[in-house]
């Protein structure tokens, strides 16, 4: 079940949290690491932005947090926002917008990396 997981959730590669090099993350999330790892945020309902310049360990971690917790029985999905925007208007023109967003009322935890590496026209904002 949890090779499934992983390999649902659509991470793009593998990372692991014990490969990242905690000294090198911003102050912030060294203090918040540990906070992290234990995926509380899952259970308390709880959203969780990593934000921060390229090359911070955003998507390293964000991945490892995603790997836990399908190995701790979570289901998760991972995505770009670009990917995201582009599935949601093909979804719309194909009248399967509902039929896409009820998709991820079974996920646990949903990822969309490089939030702000790319502008949404105003469809892709409004969806």
């Amino acid at each position: 079940g949890r090779k499934n997981r992983i390999r649902n959730a659509r991470f793009p590669y593998k990372k692991y949290l014990d490969e990242l090099q905690v000294d090198y993350l911003p102050e912030d999330a060294k203090k918040r690491f540990k906070e992290l790892k234990t995926l509380n945020f899952i259970e308390e309902g709880r959203n969780v932005i990593l934000a921060g310049n390229p090359g911070t360990g955003k998507t390293h971690l964000s991945i490892g947090l995603g790997i836990n917790a399908c190995n701790k029985g979570y289901k998760v999905f991972f995505t770009t926002a670009a990917t995201l925007i582009n599935e949601l208007k093909e979804s719309r023109s194909e009248k399967k917008l509902y039929t896409f967003e009820k998709r991820f009322e079974k996920y646990d935890l949903i990822i969309i990396d490089e939030l702000g590496y790319i502008s949404f026209d105003k469809e892709g904002s409004e969806l």
